[in-house]
């Protein structure tokens, strides 16, 4: 009779718990089909305590940027705007840009408007001697090694990247920016270290938009890391760069807010 009366208790624990279970399988599913649910327009922020580009120091003060842009459901192309400004409002940018990756490949096409230095600044002039924007073409292949390492070429294809010609009109200098971005060490907590070097030329000339020669303009340390706040992570990097075509050198600290 025990035995009997053991088997139907736990019989009956047994009926009890399947509901349990199966609530905590689908609480399961839901939250796995939350993670992977596909968003095809997203935002996200940035702060920068300055700002750096290929060399350049485009802004001394900390400033906020913001990507809006579409993403397709497998990655591979996204298509947004860009903008940024610095905190004391001496710098001001609004960018419109194009990108399709697949099998380590990428190719990008930026239209970029750093219109800081100009103050009346028309949004759809596009003439060589009065534009704010310039328009970046590139393309970049990153070769999957265990520590990865990405080689990218980017030409200035249209806008203020000019030179005057023997006739005295202005032709499109096609400044190129070719980098290597090696990954020197890497954790499984999405933490690692990137050494970098990227180089300034104009074919047919010494002067380009990077420099008054051809030279490495570009080059330096980032170091990325999750910090995590209150199980918030909060994604930031640092950038220690040199450009030994202008002689500066500066650190750049980036928080990725969202």
């Amino acid at each position: 009779m025990n035995s009997l009366k053991n088997v139907g208790v736990a019989v009956a624990m047994l009926l009890l718990s399947v509901p349990t279970l199966q609530a905590q399988d689908s609480t399961a599913l839901n939250q796995s089909e939350k993670i992977k649910k596909y968003k095809p327009f997203d935002a996200n922020l940035q702060l920068r305590s300055l700002y750096i580009w290929r060399g350049f120091k485009v802004s001394d003060a900390p400033i906020s940027n913001v990507d809006l842009h579409y993403k397709s459901k497998d990655g591979s192309f996204q298509t947004g705007f860009w903008g940024g400004a610095s905190l004391n409002g001496n710098y001001k940018e609004f960018d419109y840009y194009v990108s399709y990756t697949k099998k380590g490949f990428t190719i990008s096409v930026w239209d970029i408007n750093n219109f800081s230095d100009f103050p009346n600044a028309n949004l759809f002039n596009y003439k060589k001697g009065t534009t704010s924007h310039f328009i970046d073409a590139g393309i970049a292949y990153k070769f999957d090694f265990k520590l990865p390492l990405t080689l990218s070429w980017n030409t200035i294809v249209a806008g203020r990247d000019t030179y005057v010609k023997n006739n005295g009109k202005l032709g499109n200098a096609y400044s190129n920016y070719v980098q290597l971005d090696q990954v020197l060490w890497q954790d499984e907590e999405n933490s690692n270290l990137h050494v970098f070097a990227g180089g300034g030329f104009a074919f047919g000339r010494e002067q380009n938009f990077y420099g008054n020669r051809p030279n490495v303009v570009n080059a330096g340390l980032t170091y990325n890391k999750d910090l995590l706040l209150f199980k918030y992570r909060l994604p930031v990097s640092a950038t220690a760069m040199f450009n030994p075509e202008r002689k500066i050198g500066t650190l750049q600290l980036v928080a990725s807010i969202f």
